[in-house]
């Protein structure tokens, strides 16, 4: 099965990207047109207060501590112990989790990444990853994984965490849910 990023790769090489994106444009409408209630609103949420207002399932970040799985996609309003250093930061992190310790985790944010640069790490994270736990010595290798790194603590994670269900994933990745401070999300996409 071809990867997100081959498909891309493919629309771009034969000068298809635009009906590409019609396409999927469309197909996206279409589903959203088929659902109903709730489930719509969860897909068609364009800001992160909507999104996580209308999440059908949130955990207390207590049972993130507990139960969150090495691999998995969680969002979360955070504010970071130093922010007052930081150059910037995101108040709404998508985060794949990939190490944890008693009192913080460590994690790739997807927001740090143009939205067509989140699809290519997706795709070459699950590829590292090979449906096993994430091991940093593989992820290492990818060059985009160093500017999403980020280490978060439990304690502040502001509200409850919404779990991104795997077959989500690539959906939601592209949602633009980033909630930069001290910089505008096109700074932070093109900062190094």
């Amino acid at each position: 099965m071809a990867s997100l990023l081959d498909k891309v790769q493919d629309a771009i090489k034969s000068g298809t990207v635009k009906k590409e994106v019609r396409r999927s444009a469309k197909w996206f409408q279409d589903k959203l047109k088929g659902l109903k209630g709730e489930l719509r609103n969860r897909f068609s949420s364009t800001n992160a207060a909507k999104f996580y207002r209308e999440a059908e399932t949130k955990v207390n970040p207590r049972v993130l501590k507990i139960r969150a799985n090495l691999g998995d996609l969680y969002c979360y309003y955070y504010n970071p112990k130093y922010r007052q250093t930081l150059p910037h930061y995101d108040m709404f992190p998508m985060m794949m989790l990939i190490d944890a310790d008693q009192d913080t985790f460590l994690g790739l944010n997807f927001h740090y990444l143009r939205p067509k640069l989140r699809a290519i790490l997706l795709d070459r994270v699950t590829a590292k990853i090979g449906g096993g736990l994430p091991k940093w010595n593989r992820l290492k290798k990818i060059p985009e994984i160093e500017r999403v790194v980020k280490r978060y603590r439990y304690d502040h994670i502001m509200r409850k965490v919404i779990p991104i269900q795997e077959d989500e994933q690539e959906l939601a990745i592209f949602l633009p849910l980033e909630r930069f401070r001290k910089a505008s999300k096109s700074q932070v996409w093109n900062s190094r």
